[in-house]
């Protein structure tokens, strides 16, 4: 009996050995085989906070004093805003005696934007409303590799048979055929139109990528080998946002599978770090005191952003495509020119 023990035991501390062998190895070159996702989505991640690096901005800080002078624009207290939404709630509310709350600071959320197309900029004014300052970013929209303009570009090509407008009146009695109780029949969601892409030959044997909306029925194109005109942030910034798997295989449902591997092997990377750490004994006391922290600290951060992002009467999502982005982060608009880089849609 006591000859089987040990051999129980060595047993036992092998198969312990292999597991924690495995799960290192695991850890290790999973890092490995998706480095380079880990590289776009974290890179990308830190561009969003920072859309003008790498791009042709020229940005200016104006003062409040500056901003006085030249327009008179004066800064306004959120207080002194919210005293006057509330004043004519009351008035026209005969009197429901609203008042301010005192104990909470009232405060704009969100960026004041105003913009201004130029030849060949894009003018993005950004105002602080409390402090009255401001600041004017000139984005250059022109690509410095001028591609020739689609001759059909622009062009509506309605096809009422094909349009979005022809599967609505389809679909108009699905939902009630299937025990289905709505309000409406379903309706088209503005990010939820199809875009026909193809490729053709005009007469001088040039072929074009050429994408047709279902929606609007436009035409828009470039020559297929034209150069490329995103820039590195742009490029990095949409593979971040690229998602959802798309109904044909190909490279961009790759990707999606990639995302969603690279998001499995964080989590995996999480839980098995904290084994591999609880194997070190030395450092177990610190190691609980680091993760401690990491969670009071984690809690608080997410806490308080939750309750920022749900102040007030927040919808829940509805389906794909009914978020939008907010202003900061959206591409200005290029103005119209004769020779121009076309960019592709997001695939978001």
């Amino acid at each position: 009996m006591s000859s089987e023990l040990p051999d129980t035991s060595r047993r036992s501390a092998k198969r312990y050995a292999l597991v924690m062998k495995l799960i290192r190895r695991t850890h290790m070159y999973l890092g490995l085989l998706l480095f380079p996702w880990l590289l776009v989505f974290g890179i990308s991640g830190v561009l969003f906070n920072h859309p003008n690096v790498g791009e042709d901005v020229a940005e200016r800080a104006l003062s409040s004093e500056q901003l006085r002078t030249l327009t008179g624009f004066e800064p306004v207290e959120p207080a002194a805003v919210a005293r006057a939404v509330i004043a004519k709630l009351n008035a026209e509310a005969d009197g429901s005696g609203y008042q301010l709350d005192d104990g909470f600071e009232s405060r704009y959320s969100g960026f004041t934007v105003l913009t201004a197309p130029g030849e060949g900029v894009n003018h993005i004014l950004i105002l602080d409303l409390k402090d009255g300052t401001g600041s004017l970013a000139t984005r250059g929209t022109s690509s410095p590799q001028q591609s020739v303009v689609a001759p059909f570009a622009g062009a509506t090509v309605p096809l009422p048979e094909h349009s979005m407008a022809a599967v609505e009146a389809k679909m108009a009695g699905l939902l009630p055929k299937l025990n289905v109780e709505a309000k409406t029949p379903p309706r088209s969601s503005p990010r939820g139109v199809p875009e026909l892409r193809f490729r053709m030959m005009d007469a001088q044997q040039r072929l074009w990528n050429v994408t047709y909306h279902l929606g609007t029925g436009k035409v828009d194109g470039r020559i297929a080998d034209a150069p490329r005109v995103f820039s590195v942030n742009e490029l990095l910034t949409k593979l971040h946002v690229l998602h959802h798997y798309p109904l044909d295989f190909g490279f961009v449902w790759l990707w999606a599978l990639f995302a969603d591997l690279t998001g499995l092997m964080i989590v995996f990377w999480a839980v098995s770090g904290l084994v591999m750490w609880w194997q070190m004994k030395p450092t177990r006391v610190l190691g609980v005191v680091s993760i401690s922290l990491a969670l009071g600290v984690g809690l608080v951060f997410i806490g308080g952003t939750l309750a920022d992002l749900q102040f007030g009467n927040v919808q829940k999502r509805s389906g794909p495509g009914d978020s939008q982005q907010p202003p900061a982060m959206k591409k200005p608009t290029p103005p119209a020119a004769t020779t121009t880089a076309r960019e592709e849609p997001d695939h978001h």
